[in-house]
């Protein structure tokens, strides 16, 4: 079974105090003598460096607003690359059903602001003030009855 860890004595002064494995030492040794013999051909990089990529000038890391922006702008652009569009059947079937609805629409608050105007001149014109007491009932129970019969599913 092979130690992996050594102790030093105490009284060699020329020996490091501290206990380290042979491979550790191995490769610290190793490193030693290859920064003695190697040099680079280039400066290091600073850790504080900006990294010059695409889309990051001077002009946008220095201003914030203009940093926001164009962040919320990424990430418009990475949301939208996620974004599963629809085939072009199931575009016309889904713009034919929007257009049917809203001429469907349409239509149903044209014929009620009709039967509004008619009710309402037949209300301040003197001579059928019955008119407009008879459609105010038939108008009070219908919408009455409605309540009863959907109040229990509301």
């Amino acid at each position: 079974m092979a130690r992996t860890r050594t102790r030093i004595d105490q009284s060699d002064d020329s020996q490091k105090s501290a206990t380290i494995s042979d491979r550790r030492r191995r490769t610290q040794d190793v490193t030693e003598n290859q920064n003695a013999d190697t040099r680079k051909d280039r400066p290091t990089p600073s850790a504080r460096q900006v990294k010059r990529g695409v889309g990051s000038t001077g002009l946008i890391n220095r201003i914030p607003v203009v940093r926001s922006i164009v962040a919320y702008f990424r990430g418009v652009a990475s949301e939208m690359q996620k974004v599963t569009w629809p085939d072009r059947d199931e575009t016309s079937r889904l713009t034919a059903v929007v257009l049917g609805v809203t001429i469907a629409f349409a239509v149903g608050l044209g014929l009620l602001d009709g039967f509004f105007s008619w009710w309402f001149r037949q209300a301040f014109h003197a001579d059928s003030e019955w008119i407009f007491l008879v459609v105010a009932a038939a108008v009070a129970a219908l919408v009455s009855g409605a309540y009863f019969v959907v109040r229990d599913r509301i």
